[in-house]
């Protein structure tokens, strides 16, 4: 188990893995959450390898606990702006532990900003002329 209690860099009290967990889901309802910037927060955090990976899971699975989904931008024409990324699998720690392997498998670097984003239910229905 990760130390949840590490301080960031800012060292201010507040600045703990367990609070950026906690909020995370602060935009699933609007510009979404996006998996771009897990990572490097981690990193930020000293975690690096298991840890991180450890770390990155717990953000996803406090995400889905929020009621965010996986979701991608839509491509160009279609009609939604978001499209749910169902292939991950159909319970959360499914969800949480194929992203985690996916992210591991294409090196564990800091993903693309394109990447993957954790929106709600509700968010997916945006009119992408909204």
């Amino acid at each position: 188990m990760i130390d949840l209690q590490r301080r960031g860099h800012s060292g201010h009290p507040d600045d703990t893995a367990a609070n950026y967990i906690e909020t995370r889901p602060y935009d699933i309802d609007g510009d979404g959450a996006g998996f771009w910037g897990i990572v490097p927060w981690g990193r930020s955090f000293g975690f690096e390898g298991d840890d991180l990976a450890e770390f990155v899971r717990l953000c996803v699975l406090r995400l889905l606990d929020a009621g965010a989904v996986p979701a991608r931008h839509s491509p160009k024409g279609e009609p939604l702006l978001w499209k749910e990324q169902t292939q991950y699998g159909t319970t959360k720690d499914e969800i949480a532990d194929a992203i985690i392997a996916e992210w591991l498998a294409t090196g564990g670097g800091d993903p693309p900003w394109e990447y993957l984003w954790f929106v709600t239910r509700e968010v997916l229905e945006t009119d992408r002329s909204e």
